[in-house]
């Protein structure tokens, strides 16, 4: 993974004592397309849905998470097959095209797909055409098991020590999954914060398992897009290293989730559902 998201460059590095050149490693960023074959009723139809900026590596995770966080599927089951794709032009697999099968039996709701999701690295939300559909309905997230704060306070180094790509780089985001003892469940760095997290959620999904007693420690801000994702996966704890918005604060009340910004070492603000933690 990190040798498929890295690219090595010529720097000139300026310093007060000499201008140098050099190599440096620095993020790549690669757009991947979305293909959705689906059963329309009559035959099975293939549709592009989405074009996103990522950093290539576990595209099927990230594919399935994105799927899901957006109301496409439901579960992995139903998903029948995906692969990588041809274009038009290739005869080759084309590693920047993906496309996911779905079983006869799965309803797509045809408004979903009318939406224009071409998305940029840094947001997961831009491709929302009209505001009404920012407002989705979220399931409030039941869970009775409080956390420690004593563990929440070792999450955000725990993250920053398992950053392989943003060592090397400094322009990476990344979401990690950790239980409440704080064991790192799961972790996937991206040039999209958006993406990392769907390719959490993805891959948790790929292996059947749910989102029950468990956190989802980010690199960066909470904004909408995130906080719609984690409602999504009913994922009970929230926790960022960065400011967390309006629209996140809002979501987080209403799906009952545990929302922590600004976190590092033994500082850290709670902005819902504090109740879920124990001091």
């Amino acid at each position: 993974m990190a040798s498929i998201a890295l690219t090595n460059v010529t720097v000139t590095k300026v310093t007060s004592e000499q201008v140098q050149q050099t190599s440096d490693l620095i993020a790549s960023e690669d757009p991947l397309q979305i293909v959705l074959n689906y059963f329309n009723g009559h035959n099975y139809t293939e549709k592009p849905i989405s074009i996103t900026m990522r950093s290539k590596g576990d595209d099927e995770a990230l594919v399935i998470g994105f799927l899901y966080a957006e109301g496409i599927i439901t579960s992995i089951n139903d998903v029948s097959m995906i692969r990588y794709c041809n274009s038009s032009q290739d005869t080759e697999a084309n590693e920047n095209r993906m496309i996911v099968t779905l079983l006869k039996s799965v309803i797509v709701n045809d408004k979903l797909l009318a939406r224009n999701f071409i998305m940029n690295s840094s947001c997961g939300v831009c491709g929302k055409v009209l505001i009404t559909q920012l407002t989705n309905a979220y399931k409030p997230v039941v869970e009775t098991k409080k956390i420690h704060s004593t563990v929440l306070t070792t999450l955000s180094e725990k993250l920053q020590q398992n950053q392989l790509l943003f060592k090397y780089t400094g322009g990476i985001h990344a979401c990690g999954l950790f239980d409440f003892e704080g064991n790192l469940l799961t972790l996937f760095e991206d040039i999209g914060r958006h993406n990392a997290l769907d390719k959490v959620i993805g891959n948790m999904l790929l292996n059947k398992k749910d989102f029950s007693s468990t956190i989802i420690v980010m690199s960066g801000r909470v904004g909408y897009e995130m906080m719609q994702k984690s409602a999504k996966a009913e994922i009970p704890v929230v926790f960022a290293i960065g400011a967390p918005t309006n629209l996140a604060v809002d979501i987080a009340n209403a799906s009952k989730i545990c929302l922590i910004g600004f976190a590092k070492q033994n500082k850290m603000n709670i902005y819902s559902h504090s109740n879920r933690v124990l001091f």
